[in-house]
Order: C-alpha cells, then structure tokens, then sequence
C-alpha cells in the first residue's frame, strides 16, 4: 500500500559485507601504529597484534549474537533496550556511538588531508571538507553505489599490507621474535595501542535491514572480519619488524612504508603512502554509511525526529540523515587536532563495547528463551563466558586513558543526557512497546 513507510533495499550479501567490515577495520592507524606499538613491544609486536585481537573477538561475538537476533539500524540503541527497558540508557548509548563514529568521520578525513600534504602544499582543513562533501554525495546514491566503491578501496587496503607482507617473507626467521625489551608489560601497553586498529566490526551490524540473510551474514561478516585482519595484522608485524629494527621502526611516522622499502626500494615507499591515503579514503566512506544509518535507525524508533528517517525515492538511501551527518562532521574540523578527536573515538567505542557485553550477559538472564540464530560459545548456564572477559577487557583499557582524555570522553554521554532531555514527549515509545513484548519471554 502507499501509505506504508518506505524500507532500505536488502541489497548486500557476504561478500560485500565482509569487504565493508574489513574496510571498516583496516584504517589508516594501521599504517602508523606499527612503529608506536613496536617502541613498547619490540619483536613482540605480533604478540600485541594477537592480544588486541582476542579482546576484539569477545565483543565481536557479542555483536554476532545480538546482531543475529535483532538486524535494526541503529544497533546499540536496539540492544541496550531490549536488555534494560530504559529509554535514556538505550538512547544514550547508541548517541555515544553515532557521534564516535562521525567524530572519526571527521578524524579521518583530517588524516586524509594530512597525508595528502607530504604529496601536494594543499591547505588540511578545506580539503577534508571538500572530501566528507564529495563523499557524503556518493553515500547519498545508494548503499550498491557506496559499496562498490568501498569493495574496490578495501582490496587496495589488502593489497598494500600484503605488499609488506610479501616484502618480509625472505627475511622471517632471522630475528628472535621473543626480543620483548619491556617484558610483557610493554607488550600489553602494546596491545592497548593496536587495539584501536580492529575497532570497525561492530559497524557491520548496522547494515542489518540492507542485509540479505541478516541473521546468518551478520554474525559471519564479523567474525570473518576479524579473522582475515588478525591474520593481517600479525603477518605484518612479523613482517615488519623482520626488516627494520624496532627501535628504529618507533621513530619513524611511516614505519610500514619504512618497512617495505628496505628491500623493494623507494618506489614500495611511494607505494605504501597512496596504499595509506585510499585506506584513509575508505574509511571515511564506512563512517559516513554507518553514522547516517544510526540516525535513521534512531528516526525510525522515534528516538529522533522522523524527517530523519526519510529515504530516497530512487536511491532508498537516507539522504537526510546523510546530510545531518555531514553538517555535523564538518563541525568537527574546526577542532582541528587529530589526537585529541582520535582519543574520543577511542573513549566513546570502549564505552558502548562495554555497555554491548553487559547487555548479552543480561539478556542471556532474563530472557534465556529469545531465539538466537546464532549463540557466542562457552557459557554456563546464562552466562556467557566471551561476553563476560569482553565487558572486563573493555572497561580495563577505559581505564588507560589519563585524566584529561577521560574527561574528554565523559562529554559524549554528557551531551546525550541533554539531548534526551530536549527530545519531544514521544520519545522511545515504540522502543518501549517492543520491550514489552519481547522482555522475559
């Protein structure tokens, strides 16, 4: 009938999904990180690689299982309402992501126009405006559009961590890779750092009503994800530390570039810099989709105004919410230091990955019957043992941050309170109806 409200095209499949996720998780850090987290880990870095990614893989799981019980838009706010039935906590915790997300947006977007100036004397914050504009317009001509586009950027990312990889392979073997100068400590402050790197999975659940089979590919497009980057990212640590010393690896500002010239030549740093700046690229595009999904999501719920949720009569995108996701990223230019936005990314992710695994656990309690396509493994009884090491995994790295950072940080749900607090007296009502239902049974 024509008075029903417009749906997004179950256009994705797998392998689109897969390249979204692990286009979300291979960003730009990964080019950099490695040459910060070898200064802490020295040969070990592989070994921080692995850490930081048995800490992604409890919170992925927790994902899997609510994203194959409930493949919404706007994710979080579904989760953490089913579980608590409060309307503040839920709207809370999805605005905490959805400005993580278009804080990064607009993070990366500096990083792009960063490295682009070591190409082109190009002024930084014009052009990353320019390119969150030219970007936001390709995420407005519909999620097949943006996708081929992110498919092509996410090889270009693969191919030039393989590049290292590759670059590495005759000299594995040559070095102790137990050489850990800080013991296990500095290994685990390593593994704190390259954390940050796999942040991206969890995005994927916010394509569950673009989806096809959601309840089946979602919980498999993350879980791939993090594997194919695990094995990634310790390869290239392996690599990378094979061809250059740590200790100089951690002094340079391009250590993969660094790494992979040591035996191809200049040309492989030339290489791995526009390798870096397509990454960079793609990343803004992810962020861009998934931020303007949030808040069509949070529309659709009543948690936002409903012109929000308006979509494209052609493209079936949310043009409005894509625009508002724009306006907004543009805003957070003007902050202009990237380590300070990089730090609320951070903070706001591990805050929501907190409240995700503490959502599993009590849902697991409450409603232990709710049907579940797919189920994290080791549990006793209700509780889910993953979901369990993931909520402490993730509080534990919260309080990494110093003072200044945490304080920082406290902004977003600080800013989500008043936001609550404005919304119209319709809030969350059908959130609520919904809770109703399903709570307990």
């Amino acid at each position: 009938m024509s008075g029903r409200p417009r749906k997004l095209k179950r256009a994705i499949g797998l392998f689109q999904l897969v390249a979204y996720g692990i286009g979300n998780i291979i960003g730009a850090g990964i080019y950099v990180l490695v040459g910060a987290a070898s200064g802490l880990a020295g040969n070990g870095i592989w070994l921080a690689f692995l850490i930081g990614a048995v800490i992604a893989l409890f919170t992925g799981l927790s994902y899997a299982e609510l994203g194959s019980m409930y493949p919404h838009a706007a994710s979080e706010y579904m989760y953490v309402g089913r579980a608590s039935g409060r309307r503040m906590l839920s709207f809370l915790s999805e605005w905490v992501m959805l400005i993580t997300e278009i804080v990064a947006a607009a993070t990366v977007s500096l990083g792009f126009a960063l490295y682009f100036q070591s190409i082109y004397a190009v002024p930084m914050v014009p052009l990353a405006a320019i390119l969150l504009c030219g970007l936001t317009l390709l995420v407005m001509l519909g999620i097949k559009e943006s996708l081929k586009v992110n498919t092509v950027l996410s090889i270009v990312a693969v191919i030039g961590l393989l590049i290292v990889i590759s670059a590495g392979v005759p000299r594995l073997g040559t070095i102790n890779y137990l050489e850990l100068p800080h013991g296990m400590t500095g290994v685990l402050g390593a593994s704190i750092l390259v954390f940050f790197a796999y942040i991206g999975f969890d995005n994927i659940v916010n394509l569950g009503e673009e989806t096809k089979k959601p309840h089946i590919n979602i919980p498999k497009g993350i879980l791939i994800s993090i594997v194919v980057t695990t094995i990634l990212y310790i390869l290239v640590g392996f690599a990378a530390i094979s061809l250059v010393p740590w200790n100089t690896l951690s002094t340079s500002d391009a250590p993969l570039a660094l790494a992979a010239s040591a035996t191809l030549g200049p040309v492989a740093f030339v290489v791995l810099t526009f390798a870096a700046l397509f990454t960079t690229l793609n990343t803004v595009i992810v962020l861009l989709i998934v931020s303007s999904r949030i808040i069509y999501g949070m529309a659709k719920e009543g948690a936002l105004p409903s012109v929000l949720s308006k979509l494209g009569k052609k493209t079936s995108a949310p043009y409005v919410a894509s625009a508002v996701t724009l306006v907004v990223a543009l805003s957070f230019l003007s902050l202009g230091g990237i380590d300070i936005i990089a730090e609320i990314t951070s903070f706001g992710s591990l805050l929501v990955f907190t409240l995700i695994n503490l959502s599993l656990l009590h849902l697991r309690k409450i409603a232990p019957n709710l049907k579940r396509p797919f189920k994290a493994p080791l549990s006793i009884g209700w509780l889910s043992i993953t979901a369990l090491i993931g909520a402490i995994s993730c509080f534990a790295l919260l309080t990494q941050f110093d003072a200044e950072s945490i304080l920082l940080g406290l902004m977003l749900p600080v800013s989500g309170i008043i936001m609550y607090l404005i919304s119209n007296r319709n809030f969350g009502m059908r959130l609520d109806s919904a809770l109703l239902e399903r709570r307990g049974r």
